[in-house]
């Protein structure tokens, strides 16, 4: 698939793109490059998706009794973390990009080709993200207001300043990625922007100000001065960022030792080549083998507090073993995202295997680095939590069980490109009614019997045993199965 924007007219004739028209390129590239990724109403019912898990959840806790406010600030923790997330759209590499949509030539990399500014490229590049998922995945979120509310005459207006409040933290969080890349092009380690963040957090908790942080995050429960106070602290970080960020930066270049031959022998399977290629594919990419641990350590802070405010709710605190086991294998997704990041089927074709064999190099890869992942925050949390002894060992078959099971369910739905199907209506509806026929009964139970009984033990034991047997036999069909499609195609 290749991009028409390069090929637009308009810019090519030295006067440059007016911003408006760089916007409508770059929005019309946007749409066209998920449209025939996905197929055009696949994708165009992602919204309706997103609408229906946030109104739905939105009922089912306000039936469970929790309180509107926690709910409202559930969901604006939701947009800060997917503004984070979107922050890192214009500074992906093409290597990556072409491994999700394949050979394409597009705008946001044409600054040496045209005459357009890079710095202004990239602005209004994040700008057009902005406004595109502001309006595709947080619009459809503010709908949960009318279920906070009740729906009146006065819905629209409410929704609509609902889905401000949220777009502005979001916004805030596109702003805060883009200004931890600016300063890190201009040679501000990684270790050192990760201290500062971590000291501003533990100073946050320790003063009480991060009562402080949560009353700006949440623009609708303050003030207009609040809200625009939020507004125009985004526009000046986003300003500054762009100013400060270096357009000709580069990763410094690294020696790098012949670690393949060594750790290939260690392994000592039949296809540990293509074992090998995954884990050094992980440990020499940015961030390297940290970045599992990285994701499931923010998943295991986001369920450590969301038992907290469980138990301030209702006053009864989940069993943690249960709780912590079943939900901390959702790692499993991001595990098997990163060892294919920068990854593509294609680019085995050059090598005498078989689809099938790729995907059972990757099974293991996952196992190696997927397992550690997961049992260091779960033993912290079990620690920290107390668990009692029987809990503990069911949580951790619930764990080791589940974590294969979700991670079988994501790469027979999505094979080698998981982030495809967060924007595929139908993938994404399946990959969600999966993990809730899973855990959601999990957790019911973990509530119910504190600490768990025998009987409770042993059925969510042999249910974690039976969950693990189903995501292995998923994950073998995966390879014969994604190597068919890909023959077709």
């Amino acid at each position: 698939m290749t991009g028409s924007a390069t090929g637009d007219r308009g810019g090519s004739n030295g006067t440059g793109f007016s911003t408006r028209r760089l916007l409508a390129v770059l929005f019309r590239e946007e749409w066209r490059m998920h449209t025939q990724l996905f197929g055009g109403w696949r994708f165009a019912l992602f919204p309706v998706v997103i609408a229906v898990l946030a109104v739905s959840a939105t009922v089912a806790l306000l039936e469970t009794g929790t309180a509107r406010g926690t709910i409202v600030g559930g969901l604006h923790a939701l947009a800060v973390g997917f503004g984070l997330y979107s922050g890192t759209a214009g500074f992906a590499g093409s290597d990556m990009l072409e491994n999700v949509f394949g050979r394409l030539s597009l705008l946001l990399s044409s600054s040496t080709t045209l005459p357009l500014s890079r710095r202004r490229l990239l602005g209004v590049f994040l700008l057009k993200d902005a406004l595109f998922y502001g309006v595709a995945f947080v619009l459809p979120m503010a709908l949960a207001s009318a279920a906070l509310t009740g729906v009146s005459a006065a819905t629209p207006l409410t929704v609509g300043l609902f889905w401000l409040s949220l777009w502005l933290v979001f916004a805030a969080g596109m702003a805060t990625t883009v200004a931890l890349i600016a300063v890190r092009t201009r040679g501000v380690p990684p270790w050192a922007i990760g201290l500062t963040i971590g000291l501003a957090v533990v100073g946050s908790w320790a003063t009480g100000g991060l009562e402080v942080v949560q009353s700006i995050l949440v623009p609708v429960r303050g003030s207009a001065v609040t809200a625009g106070g939020l507004a125009v602290g985004t526009v000046v970080v986003a300003t500054v960022s762009l100013t400060v960020y270096d357009p000709m930066y580069g990763r410094p270049s690294r020696t790098a030792t012949d670690h393949f031959a060594r750790l290939s022998g260690a392994l000592s399977l039949e296809n540990a080549p293509l074992v090998t290629k995954s884990l050094l594919d992980l440990a020499r990419s940015s961030g390297g083998v940290w970045k599992p641990f990285v994701s499931a350590s923010i998943l295991l802070a986001l369920v450590a507090a969301l038992v907290g405010v469980v138990d301030s709710i209702t006053g009864i605190a989940p069993a943690p073993g249960i709780f912590f086991g079943g939900v901390l294998g959702l790692s499993a997704f991001t595990t098997y995202n990163w060892l294919t990041q920068f990854d593509s089927l294609e680019a085995y074709l050059a090598y005498p295997v078989s689809i099938a064999d790729v995907f059972r190099a990757k099974r293991i890869a996952f196992v190696l680095v997927g397992a550690p992942t997961v049992a260091v925050p779960y033993l912290a949390a079990v620690v920290w939590f107390d668990a009692a002894f029987l809990d503990a060992v069911v949580g951790a078959i619930l764990l080791a069980g589940y974590a294969l099971y979700y991670y079988g369910l994501t790469v027979y739905i999505a094979g080698f490109d998981p982030n495809e199907f967060l924007f595929d209506a139908v993938r994404f509806a399946t990959f969600t009614l999966g993990v809730a026929v899973a855990l959601v009964p999990t957790l019911v139970a973990g509530f119910v019997v504190v600490p768990p009984s025998v009987e409770l033990a042993t059925a969510l034991g042999v249910g974690g045993v039976v969950m693990g047997a189903i995501g292995v036999v998923l994950s073998s069909r995966a390879g014969p199965r994604w190597d068919a499609r890909y023959r077709t195609e």
